[in-house]
């Protein structure tokens, strides 16, 4: 008998067959400090270590919910351009077979947001972020992990929470952000919106951040959930603090998704 598991996974359910799915998209090549290419094996490695099961709830997540762990796309290195082709191309592929499935993506650099959202079209995009990332361009390029949600806010309801970074710029076009969640949402995390005291590995940390209570009140009554990720997790280490936190934020966001929405 083969004893094997590549997964967080006890049982990696068909994709066919699955409620959830998660996939990771190693891309960082925008990034100033880059790193979070990383993240989605760091993410997958804290999750074999926490726990699934949830006592408010009184059973293991993971073994309630039918998750298929699609591994990685393949990015391509320094084009932001190519590897956003090929995310459009996987979701749509997904769709194909599961078009009712939830997505759930591990980053990487906040850039990857924008071929997702792109694709997904929810009616709002739900932003938990210490960054605005409103600029309409950083360093001469018009896409980078700084100006996703410039191209966001252009053409779906941008709401954002745990900002506590941003520009003069930034600033002005925050005011124009109504602030309100209505119909199918998408919900991105950039891990910097929490403290750096319990979130150190990421790439541009901002003091006075969230903790995790204020993730979970800032997710409860949001409904309609039909996709999300998290972001922006560079780790150091195979032990990074930052994945586990962030691996308890996937966590709480499933049990939002598929027992609380």
């Amino acid at each position: 008998m083969l004893y094997l598991r590549s997964s967080f996974l006890s049982y990696n359910y068909s994709l066919e067959t699955a409620d959830a799915c998660v996939i990771g998209i190693p891309f960082d090549s925008t990034s100033i400090n880059p790193g979070s290419r990383f993240g989605p094996v760091a993410i997958r490695e804290a999750l074999k270590v926490i726990e699934g099961y949830d006592s408010e709830l009184g059973f293991d997540i993971f073994e309630r919910i039918k998750i298929c762990d699609l591994g990685d796309i393949e990015v391509v290195p320094g084009s932001y351009e190519l590897t956003a082709e090929r995310i459009k191309d996987t979701i749509n592929s997904v769709k194909e077979k599961n078009p009712e499935i939830f997505f759930l993506f591990f980053g990487g650099e906040h850039l990857i947001s924008l071929p997702i959202i792109e694709t997904l079209k929810p009616d709002t995009v739900l932003d938990f972020d210490a960054h605005a990332d409103l600029r309409a361009e950083m360093g001469g390029k018009r896409f980078s992990h700084a100006t996703w949600a410039y191209h966001i806010y252009k053409e779906f309801n941008l709401v954002q929470r745990g900002v506590r970074s941003f520009s003069r710029d930034e600033e002005t076009l925050m005011k124009e952000l109504k602030g309100e969640i209505s119909g199918s949402v998408y919900l991105t995390v950039d891990i910097d919106v929490f403290d750096p005291g319990i979130a150190p590995d990421t790439g541009v940390p901002e003091v006075n951040g969230w903790n995790f209570t204020d993730f979970c009140e800032n997710l409860k009554g949001v409904k309609n959930l039909i996709s999300s990720d998290i972001v922006e997790v560079s780790p150091k280490s195979f032990d990074s603090i930052t994945a586990v936190l962030a691996a308890n934020a996937v966590k709480r966001i499933l049990i939002h998704k598929f027992f609380h929405d």
